[in-house]
């Protein structure tokens, strides 16, 4: 019987430090991924298609969620742009997929306007009418409003990150790697092994990827660097993991993927992902190209490294959150002790959760000129209610502009002004203080106390005399 879940592989001695370090990289990397889409599985039956069905799971959302959505009739405006943006499909993938849903009569388009755009439409009654058919279930029309009759109809869904998709060069792997990442998090709060075991059959059932698109994927993960496979047992099965501190470098923006140029404090280095492809394009899920090694998952976990999370929010604009950087000469990131609004130098905005100002210093780590000026940019905004998405996906579009050089402070100036008027009143106050301290210790020293204490004795004889009547004696 074909198994429904990849398989997890377990360990009876787990290196509890181990262990505490991807859960400290699982917390650093789940805001970088920023939102997700509801990637439902079903439709890749119903349009034979992933990047069909990844289009007209978002076009599902935008009918049900969109602006205005009501008073237009059902269209909605996507530019190529946007819809890049969102899923990760280039203009051409694009095109194939929205052929695919007009072929069915699921999509409608229209052009628009002056200049003309192009607008969609979703045939919810079409949709509706082919998912009941292969559910088996009596078509009639659906309310989709009604979010548990939508649900049923529609199926699971998974969680696309469409970030992952740039990483991997493609809507395949960034499908393979999201759906991989939410099984690492799942095994990590059972605190189990981050290696997965699945069969091709397996991952097809899961996200609707092809024999031939599951290897390419993976090769395309192996190539970036973030994939990692072996095989163990016999007969031969194969695990595979993701080398997190790999990927943690790719969403912080180095193209290297060096995991020792941006990795989590105290982390060991990672090892090296192997692959040995074969040529003139053959494909074979079970002649493995991944080099056999030596030794079983559970026993090189501390000679490599690990991998980590998923989560879930819809990606409607474009946002990301974060990780961590190397700590610096002066002050370590990880040092929370001083102030939590904190990051070495850097002053972060007071509302960042921890994982995000991790995440952060992260981000700014290829414009470190700047740094503090992005921050102060970012404060400003937050305060004025102007970040609609994520913080983190506010700040890697600063950081973009600053790496392009179109990078002009605006409203941080004043927050840079207000924090050097603190900083100045702060020293003021201080240099009263030591005044203050060093007065109260000089009335404190023996020869002080002893000359008050003449004085006092002093006036006490000249008002003793005055009330005598008699003038006050005089000291010779």
């Amino acid at each position: 019987m074909r198994d429904r879940e990849p398989r997890i592989v377990t360990s009876a001695d787990d290196d509890p430090w181990q262990s505490a370090q991807q859960e400290r990289a699982l917390a650093t990397l789940w805001p970088l991924l920023g939102r997700h889409i509801a990637f439902h599985r079903r439709l890749v039956d119903l349009t034979a298609n992933v990047k069909a069905a990844l289009l007209l799971s978002q076009s599902i959302y935008w009918t049900r969620h969109g602006r205005d959505i009501a008073q237009t009739g059902g269209w909605f405006l996507k530019t190529t742009e946007q819809w890049e943006m969102e899923t990760g499909l280039s203009a051409k993938e694009q095109a194939t997929a929205r052929e695919v849903l007009r072929k069915l009569a699921i999509l409608s388009e229209q052009r628009v306007g002056i200049p003309a755009r192009l607008h969609f439409r979703l045939c919810v009654d079409q949709l509706g009418a082919l998912l009941s058919d292969r559910i088996g279930r009596a078509s009639a029309s659906l309310d989709w409003a009604d979010g548990a009759a939508v649900a049923e109809l529609l199926g699971p869904s998974l969680a696309y990150h469409r970030t992952l998709a740039g990483i991997g060069g493609g809507v395949h792997a960034g499908l393979l790697l999201s759906r991989t990442l939410h099984l690492t998090r799942l095994q990590m709060r059972r605190q189990l092994q981050e290696w997965i075991g699945s069969s091709t059959d397996v991952w097809t059932e899961q996200i609707g990827l092809t024999r031939r698109e599951q290897e390419i994927a993976r090769r395309e993960l192996v190539g970036v660097g973030v994939w990692e496979e072996t095989l163990v047992g016999i007969p031969p099965r194969r695990l595979a993991r993701i080398r997190l501190d790999c990927l943690l470098a790719r969403l912080a923006g180095d193209e290297s993927g060096d995991a020792n140029r941006i990795a989590l404090p105290y982390s060991p280095e990672c090892g090296v992902a192997t692959i040995n492809s074969r040529q003139k394009g053959e494909t074979s899920m079970r002649d493995s190209h991944i080099h056999v090694l030596p030794k079983a998952p559970k026993l090189i976990r501390q000679k490599r490294h690990h991998c980590f999370d998923e989560s879930a929010n819809l990606h409607i604009q474009g946002s990301t959150r974060g990780l961590v950087q190397q700590p610096p000469a002066r002050e370590t990131i990880a040092d929370e002790g001083r102030s939590q609004r904190r990051g070495g130098d850097l002053i972060l905005p007071e509302s960042l959760l921890p994982e995000e100002r991790a995440a952060a210093l992260l981000l700014l780590k290829p414009c470190a000129q700047q740094a503090q000026s992005l921050l102060d940019e970012l404060s400003a905004r937050m305060q004025a209610n102007a970040v609609h998405t994520s913080p983190l996906a506010y700040l890697r579009g600063l950081v973009r502009r600053a790496l392009a050089g179109e990078f002009v402070p605006e409203l941080g100036q004043r927050v840079a002004a207000a924090r050097r008027r603190h900083e100045e009143e702060l020293i003021l106050r201080q240099q009263r203080e030591t005044e203050q301290q060093r007065l109260a210790a000089e009335c404190a020293t023996p020869e002080r106390q002893a000359r008050l204490a003449s004085r006092r004795a002093e006036m006490r004889q000249i008002a003793d005399a005055m009330q005598a009547g008699r003038p006050p004696e005089k000291r010779s």
